[in-house]
């Protein structure tokens, strides 16, 4: 089994890849949430308000 050496560069560079695709999957599931309970406190502001 042969080791595969990474250098720091490529380290910095797979990693922060790694943390865009996390911070897009966060965002999307952020904005769904915002998205839902928008839609929610919209109806029942109309509901209580008019």
């Amino acid at each position: 089994m042969e080791l595969t050496y990474v250098s720091g560069s490529e380290l910095l560079f797979y990693g922060g890849l790694a943390a865009m695709g996390l911070s897009a999957v966060l965002a999307a599931a952020g904005a769904g949430v915002f998205m839902y309970t928008g839609r929610r406190l919209r109806a029942r502001l109309k509901e209580e308000y008019g």
